[in-house]
């Protein structure tokens, strides 16, 4: 606990403005975009549509900036991985780790409700393009069918084809990026987002519709009698059923939230770490690399190129995950503590100006109400990116520590046997000597 708190307080006193420059940098990016993908998607909802994920991308930009400004700050990484002196090295550190922290931040973004978010505003931008403000404002009947009009988000072949020439791309770029220039690089990005933000969409719709298919099931209505009979027949039932909800509605944000960003923060470290010094591997995996060597080397190589776009994208997830487990659980738990305080501090914050400000008409807090949401995040969102980078430097000092020993062991083992294998050799020569000597000293 200790060491989180300190390496967290370390983070946050050195690099806090650089933090919010970053966090405020996104934020306005984001709106932007959102602007601009709302004006042009009034008139055409594919061109729209594919300006969107930029929005998105600006979060991540943003995210990743903050948590690799707080790298210089974090000793264990440093004395692992030393930030590097040349620009240009750090502009290519930072363009591989937004490549491959797209699909895991997608994905937080995506069950945090803010994609959703995210689409709604461009939503109404686009209503107000397409209609004119007066007309979404007055007449929400057409607000359900404008939105296909504006969205237009469905598995047609125009989607299909757009998916499948974002992923051609980036698989291109993942083939032959070292041949082509840097600056392609961006476009790499730039498919990666499109085909994980498409993609994220089209299930989120699917996934919506399947959930309000099977409650409008007449099956759905029986369990819910089912469920409250047998509540009302035992009360500790009832708690049990009522617990099982409550972990399943709230304890992903309680629980999964915090190792989600712990593993988002391990994909971006982890591309500046060499992968022999911290990566723990299982002994399953060793035993299946030493089977894989049976196989001939046409079929490996083979089975290499077929897997490569997987390992570059959940490689370092599994990495991440895997420093994770080598913590521990005590280590892993004080930090889900420490990332719920850091939570709570928006909703506190925002409760505290409230609380000063006092009673005010509607009108005042609709004037203010941009800045009572932004200013509780500009003091939590530095805190919980502190947290996070905190604890992995805790996490890499621990893996650092627990793999010393068992290095030292390595070494005076070899040592040992060096020994041994010095002392037979002496043994040997010793006798030999001997009896040299003894029929030189006879001859003479």
């Amino acid at each position: 606990m200790l060491a989180i708190l300190t390496a967290t307080g370390r983070v946050l006193w050195r690099h806090w403005p650089a933090l919010l420059a970053w966090f405020l940098g996104g934020m306005l990016v984001r709106h932007l975009l959102i602007e601009l993908a709302g004006f042009v998607g009034g008139y055409t909802a594919t061109g729209g549509l594919l300006i969107l994920p930029l929005a998105v991308l600006a979060r991540l930009i943003g995210f990743v900036g903050m948590f690799l400004v707080i790298r210089d700050g974090m000793r264990a990484l440093q004395g692992v991985a030393p930030l590097p002196a040349e620009p240009r090295e750090r502009r290519r550190d930072f363009l591989d780790a937004l490549l491959v922290s797209v699909l895991p931040f997608f994905a937080i973004y995506t069950a945090q409700k803010e994609l959703k978010g995210d689409v709604v505003e461009y939503t109404e931008r686009a209503l107000d393009v397409r209609v004119g403000q007066i007309f979404a404002q007055t007449v929400d009947a057409a607000d359900a069918g404008a939105d296909e009009s504006v969205l237009n988000l469905t598995l047609n072949v125009w989607t299909v084809l757009i998916i499948a020439a974002a992923i051609a791309g980036r698989w291109a770029w993942s083939r032959w990026g070292r041949r082509l220039p840097r600056l392609l690089a961006l476009v790499a990005l730039y498919l990666e987002v499109v085909w994980v933000f498409f993609s994220l969409l089209l299930f989120s719709q699917v996934l919506d519709g399947a959930t309000t298919w099977i409650d409008s099931r007449a099956v759905s209505e029986w369990f819910g009698g089912l469920r409250s009979w047998a509540s009302s027949q035992l009360l500790p039932l009832d708690w049990a059923i009522s617990a099982v909800e409550w972990l399943w509605a709230d304890g992903g944000r309680v629980l999964i939230e915090p190792l989600a960003w712990l593993v988002v923060a391990g994909v971006v470290y982890g591309q500046a770490i060499a992968s022999e010094r911290v990566r723990v591997e299982h002994r399953l995996l060793e035993r299946a690399k030493a089977t894989a060597g049976l196989v001939p080397s046409a079929i490996r190589a083979r089975a290499a190129r077929l897997t490569a776009g997987l390992e570059e994208r959940f490689g370092p997830i599994g990495h991440a995950l895997s420093l994770m487990w080598h913590a521990g659980p005590v280590l892993i738990g004080v930090y889900i503590l420490f990332y719920a305080v850091a939570r709570a501090l928006d909703p506190l914050i925002q409760l505290g100006i409230v609380r000063v400000l006092g009673p005010h008409d509607i009108a005042f807090w609709s004037a203010i109400s941009v800045v009572l949401a932004l200013v509780p995040q500009l003091v939590a969102e530095p805190v919980r990116i502190a947290v996070i980078g905190g604890t992995y430097d805790t996490m890499l000092a621990v893996a650092g520590a627990q793999e010393e020993p068992a290095a030292q062991g390595a070494i005076e083992n070899r040592a040992n046997e060096g020994a041994v294998s010095y002392g037979a050799t002496s043994t040997q020569n010793g006798p030999s000597a001997s009896t040299g000597t003894m029929k030189g000293t006879s001859s003479s």
